[in-house]
């Protein structure tokens, strides 16, 4: 009996020391120059994505795909990601466009591309995640001298990495039309502010995000013209940081319809509103300073800080770029009062509102007195290591990056921002000579239009690719066939198909834009119907009489 105690004890202690060492691996604090393995083991952040499994479990090699590399190792401008002890060690071109070397002995006359800063002797560029992150990537003077005196940032520069990477984690495989969800609008925004660099040319995420945010706000629109004002300017914030143009959006002004609805709200108007279309370029009056002060002065209830931050941006957007005069001593007494907002632990009543009271003491630096900053980051980087939701993270990543929402701006974009068409054919790899057509659904004896698109098309296109191409643009587009003789004919579009008993069809017809004459009905397949410019196709349900397909035949989905 005793052995057999005396084993059960030894297995109990077995177990409570494999449980122990277990968590004190998991629980091991990284230097800040070290990565923190998903086992728990801490390597120096050199290590990363240098093709070997330092960790022991690869996870040091998961963020290294091109244009999904680690914020800390090194992504190459073709995006191909790297190894950051390559970048200006004297070797030869790793990159393959030489861009690990290209800017490592630099003249005055030399500019930085986007996300990189000059190091202090002028002579180099790195990327500006790497400043106060523990190494040393300047030659002479140090981008890690001052960081010290710098606690929040020394804290904060790990943190954004990791939250970043948390954010490209979400990302899910498969479709391109739903990789990153309902929220793309904010992931659009939180990873510009983290990232200047993410709508560059040639940045595949960029590209990923850009396609998604136009599919799905094509769909919103499509279903719901009358979305609610703040996911309207979620969508306006999202289209400037992507270089897309919210003005002309298939044709709609979503800047001008947003300030319609903020012209017809009755006494409240949400701060964020005005922020949105003073971000957006819009004409700023005297009457959106009384309704963002009104704002302000209306929240005094517990947990309405955060407008109070929002109202605050919003101020200081229309001061500093507009001629509309702004009393600035009451912004800065706004401020004032997010200050005495502020706990003694660094929190402003909760997470989020302490990110955006946060991101408002950036304005004219207003959190250099009065208020800890540090442990306002420190609410942030503590809040962050556990569960975190995605609208935590929206609100906490330009905090990391000493941003705010008054960066949400298309100012970074190398060009005028891009319309919509140039956008989605880039994506969808529509190359060669273009030409521009009409795409038209029409429900209904009486010609009710139900959708209209305006496509770019290459030359020699059909009818069938002009149907697939909103299909890819709108999922609620997708249509069905009947094949005849190897060719396909449309019987079904977004539920509705052919009824021979109530003897409502499908037609398919063509008419020339800039024509009076009546759309010609087409009874070939639209596989055979060559597309000419300026164009405009109509699929149109509508009772009539339909010879050319009569018989039932097998249904096909347009893929």
């Amino acid at each position: 009996m005793s052995r057999t105690v005396s084993m059960e004890i030894l297995v109990l202690v077995s177990l409570l020391t494999g449980a122990f060492l277990c968590y004190a691996e998991a629980s091991t604090q990284c230097a800040s120059a070290e990565f923190k393995c998903s086992n728990g083991r801490c390597i120096t952040i050199r290590y990363l994505c240098d093709t070997g499994n330092d960790c022991g479990d690869l996870s040091d090699e998961q963020f290294c795909e091109p244009y999904h590399c680690h914020p800390l190792a090194f992504q190459c401008l073709n995006g191909k990601c790297i190894t950051r002890r390559r970048f200006c060690d004297g070797s030869g071109d790793l990159c393959g466009d030489n861009s690990d070397k290209r800017y490592c002995n630099i003249d005055s006359s030399t500019q930085c591309p986007p996300g990189w800063i000059r190091c202090p002797s002028r002579s180099r560029c790195i990327r500006s995640s790497w400043v106060c992150d523990g190494l040393t990537d300047c030659i002479g003077e140090s981008e890690e001298r001052n960081c010290e005196y710098n606690t929040a940032k020394t804290q904060d520069s790990d943190a954004k990495s990791k939250l970043k990477s948390w954010v490209l984690r979400r990302r899910k495989p498969g479709s391109m039309a739903d990789r990153w969800g309902s929220q793309v609008h904010r992931i659009a925004v939180a990873l510009h502010l983290a990232d200047n660099s993410t709508f560059d040319g040639g940045n595949r995420t960029g590209e990923e995000i850009r396609y998604e945010l136009t599919t799905q706000l094509l769909h919103r629109l499509a279903k719901d013209r009358e979305m609610s004002s703040q996911e309207l300017a979620l969508y306006i914030h999202a289209l400037l940081v992507a270089c897309m143009d919210p003005r002309d959006f298939y044709g709609d002004d979503l800047v001008r319809e947003l300030r319609r609805r903020v012209e017809v709200s009755g006494n409240y108007t949400n701060p964020f509103l005005i922020l949105a279309l003073c971000n957006a370029g819009d004409i700023m009056t005297a009457r959106d300073v009384e309704r963002v002060t009104a704002a302000y002065d209306s929240q005094h209830r517990p947990f309405w800080t955060d407008s109070q931050a929002l109202a605050s941006m919003a101020l200081s957007c229309i001061s500093s770029r507009s001629s509309v005069p702004v009393d600035e001593s009451t912004l800065m007494d706004m401020l004032q009062e997010l200050k005495r907002r502020q706990f003694s632990n660094g929190t402003v009543d909760n997470f989020r509102t302490t990110a955006l009271v946060t991101q408002a003491l950036f304005i004219h630096d207003s959190y250099k007195k009065d208020f800890d900053l540090d442990s306002a980051i420190k609410v942030l980087t503590d809040g962050l290591n556990g569960s975190k939701s995605l609208l935590d993270t929206y609100y906490a990543l330009p905090v990391l990056s000493r941003k705010s929402l008054l960066n949400v701006t298309s100012g970074h974009c190398r060009k005028e921002p891009v319309a919509e068409e140039e956008a989605l054919q880039k994506v969808l790899e529509v190359t060669g000579e273009m030409m521009t057509v009409q795409y038209s659904v029409w429900m209904g004896d009486e010609i009710n239009v139900g959708r209209t698109w305006r496509l770019r098309m290459r030359v020699n296109s059909t009818i069938y690719d002009a149907i697939e191409t909103v299909a890819k643009i709108d999922n609620r587009q997708k249509v069905e066939y009947n094949v005849v003789d190897g060719k396909p004919y449309v019987a079904a579009l977004n539920g509705k198909e052919d009824d021979s008993e109530m003897g409502m069809f499908w037609f398919v017809y063509l008419k020339t834009l800039s024509s009076d004459k009546e759309p010609k009905l087409m009874e070939e397949s639209p596989v055979d119907i060559k597309l000419q410019p300026n164009q405009e196709i109509i699929l149109w349900y509508k009772r009539g009489p339909w010879s050319g397909q009569s018989l039932i035949l097998k249904p096909v989905t347009s893929p």
